[in-house]
């Protein structure tokens, strides 16, 4: 596993995640009538402790604060995933690796969304967390997947996993 491809690998799919998901809550938001929202209300509960939605400011500090985080976050999350797309084309049964990767994620940010910003939950649907978290792993695994083609192969040989003894 060459650590600079798996590196830039994760570094550009984490960059296709924070993006995707940003664009996601902005779209939502400008719908809303209220645009940056999201990432105001997220900054506001991370750093000033604002447990309100009427509390919260929509301003750069804010903005700009939890979007250092929020991206931080999915460079991650994109260099974890880059790595086992890496083992994958070694070893093809380790592509279920990634699924649970991807349900431990969606676990974990669930969870720390709720002991950081609990209060404000209401003003943050649970399906748009998913819609956005849903389009990011998509656009993530697509760049992965066009980055990796030996795992196509791969699995036209052996859809299952199994190895070449049939396990």
């Amino acid at each position: 596993m060459q650590l600079t491809r798996v590196l830039r690998e994760g570094f550009v799919a984490g960059l296709i995640g924070a993006g995707a998901v940003a664009l996601w809550f902005l779209i939502v938001d400008v719908i809303a009538g209220r645009p940056f929202f999201t990432p105001a209300m997220l900054g506001s509960a991370v750093f000033w402790g604002v447990r309100d939605p009427a509390g919260v400011v929509i301003e750069y500090s804010r903005i700009i604060g939890y979007t250092m985080i929020h991206v931080s976050a999915f460079i991650i999350v994109g260099t974890v995933a880059a790595a086992l797309a890496a083992e994958v084309e070694v070893a093809p049964p380790t592509l279920y690796l990634l699924v649970v990767m991807f349900a431990v994620v969606e676990f974990g940010f669930y969870i720390m969304l709720a002991l950081l910003a609990q209060p404000l939950l209401g003003a943050l649907t649970w399906w748009n967390v998913a819609i956005g978290n849903a389009i990011a792993a998509y656009g993530m695994g697509y760049y992965l997947w066009r980055e990796h083609p030996k795992i196509k192969a791969a699995l036209k040989v052996h859809p299952l996993g199994e190895t070449e003894e049939g396990e």
